[in-house]
């Protein structure tokens, strides 16, 4: 059974924040009370939780209607969309697998930390992409797998790098890896709410933000997207984060709801 690491750690304002990378719905915790994250608070909004699931089901759903008007037993169906789901998670997890290793082989390398370079694809071209890019950068690395907490925002989020580099006369910026095909207009939104966590949290001030982009595709050279510091963005977090709590109210609503139904139908 793989070990479960929890990370721990204190912010400026005593707060004890835990962190479990395994943990699904709430992976952090603040003094002992469940938090939920930046990412996973933008991505029910940002249609990466519901509307993935339905446009990934509804094929196979497509699949067995095709099925049925070619007058295919129903096992023959079940069976072949079985296989396909199989592949698809396999698939998944493969590509996940691939984004937590590059960001581990990332770490290690800028922090200096002794690591075994790796021996598969697209692994392995990935990571010297990376430190082709991170040598020429002049960025230094002055945090890594930072977890920060907001008391004003109530929530956690990891960010991958605070960087500064000699251009900078001592100013700080984040820096977040992606392995993605392109840019996504989540991205500066989750950028701008570490920023809120990160100063709320640490010592640093936050005067840059820039997505690292290193393409899974071998055609594809590493790219970098800076944002510029604008209110829209945090806003826009915030407004995912009131329509996350509405949802959450009917939710609690609804059960209450079919609970009455229930007793009513029960009599």
């Amino acid at each position: 059974m793989e070990e479960i690491v929890i990370i721990k750690a204190k912010d400026k304002n005593g707060n004890l924040i835990e962190f479990n990378p395994k943990g699904g719905r709430y992976r952090y915790k603040v003094n002992g009370e469940p938090k939920k994250g930046v990412t996973s608070l933008i991505g029910e909004r940002s249609g990466k939780g519901a509307l993935m699931w339905w446009s990934e089901h509804i094929v196979y759903q497509a699949l067995s209607n095709k099925f049925k008007a070619m007058g295919k037993p129903i096992d023959f169906s079940q069976q072949f969309t079985d296989d396909l789901k199989a592949k698809v998670k396999t698939l998944k997890e493969e590509a996940s697998s691939i984004g937590t290793n590059l960001h581990k082989l990332a770490e290690c390398y800028v922090t200096k930390q002794d690591f075994a370079l790796p021996e598969t694809e697209p692994l392995k071209t990935m990571f010297f992409k990376f430190k082709a890019y991170w040598d020429k950068s002049g960025f230094k690395a002055m945090d890594t797998e930072k977890t920060m907490y907001s008391t004003d925002l109530d929530v956690c989020g990891t960010c991958d790098m605070i960087v500064t580099k000699p251009s900078w006369k001592g100013k700080y910026g984040i820096l977040d890896i992606k392995t993605s095909k392109d840019f996504y207009f989540d991205m500066p939104i989750q950028l701008h709410t570490y920023k809120k966590l990160c100063e709320d949290s640490t010592d640093y001030k936050i005067d840059y933000l820039a997505v690292l982009n290193v393409p899974k595709e071998p055609a594809k050279d590493v790219s970098l997207m800076s944002y510029k510091i604008t209110s829209k963005y945090l806003k826009a977090f915030k407004a995912c984060k009131y329509i996350n709590a509405i949802e959450e109210d009917f939710k609690k609503r609804m059960n209450e709801y079919n609970k009455l139904r229930s007793k009513k139908y029960a009599k």
